[in-house]
């Protein structure tokens, strides 16, 4: 028997309120000095202006003091000046032993961060790209802290190491690695794109949207051996159909968040903004 009260667009109003009540999960990576933790800091203050909840966590147990106020610090649950000096062991390896170690107190970490009861969680994570390439801990901790939550990347290209043709290849092979481990739908930032002229900026950004013509780029910038490797990589994206576009995003000058943040959403919900 149908029930007469029940409205006819009641699963899209019941779909729409799952959504709500879920958290928003952004894992925040790149390499040492890409500005990770200024875009988490700098992401949270645009968040919160837009009326938004934000939940911020610190994965990076050898920071001494990152650029926003932390609410689940993985700091809490290892000392790493004490794995340093227990292991004898140097900043990255014990940076490494760290986050094995925290792993085992994920669980608790994830209860802290539910307990939040906020929209967005973004996670700060260390630069030691070789944690979420090669290593299991980095995975893990991304996807138990994630649960079963709505999650997404950002992964960060340096514009000190992007501008030119080689390192924009290197970088982006490097974010495919860390997307293929971490499952997760990926967005790529040009970071700090506040050192470059906007016609840098321009041809970065054409270079992810029409890869002939970092094709073209590589061609003219190569030779010899590098040309071939270039070539083989390039024929092997596009084999693929891998999207390496990305959004400069300014953390300094608070440009492209905005941007940014239509991206985010169109992941999360279709392109919705469920809070307004």
């Amino acid at each position: 028997m149908t029930n007469r009260f029940v409205p006819k667009n009641s699963k899209r109003l019941f779909l729409q309120l799952d959504l709500v009540l879920q958290m928003f999960f952004t894992f925040i990576v790149g390499t040492a000095g890409s500005g990770k933790s200024l875009l988490t800091a700098s992401l949270e203050k645009w968040l919160v202006g837009s009326d938004l909840s934000v939940t911020v966590v610190n994965l990076d147990p050898g920071v001494d003091s990152p650029p926003y106020t932390s609410d689940v610090d993985i700091r809490e649950y290892v000392d790493y000046g004490d794995v340093m000096r227990s292991f004898g062991l140097g900043p990255n390896g014990a940076l490494v032993a760290s986050l094995d170690m925290a792993v085992g107190s994920v669980n608790d970490m994830r209860d802290e961060i539910i307990d939040t009861d906020r929209d967005y969680v973004l996670v700060d994570c260390p630069g030691q790209m070789e944690l979420f390439a090669y290593r299991n801990s980095g995975p893990l901790m991304v996807s138990s802290l994630g649960g079963d939550d709505p999650a997404l990347s950002l992964y960060l290209l340096d514009s000190n190491i992007a501008r030119t043709p080689a390192g924009y290849l290197s970088s982006t092979l490097l974010g495919i690695s860390i997307s293929i481990r971490f499952g997760l739908p990926q967005l790529n930032v040009l970071s700090k794109p506040d050192i470059l002229t906007e016609e840098e900026v321009k041809e970065i950004v054409e270079w992810g949207s029409e890869p002939y013509l970092l094709e073209e780029a590589l061609e003219s910038s190569a030779e010899g051996l590098r040309r071939e490797y270039s070539r083989s990589i390039m024929e092997m994206l596009e084999s693929l159909d891998t999207a390496t576009g990305s959004v400069p995003v300014s953390a300094k000058d608070m440009t492209g968040i905005d941007l940014l943040y239509g991206e985010m959403q169109r992941i999360f919900a279709g392109g919705d903004n469920l809070y307004e």
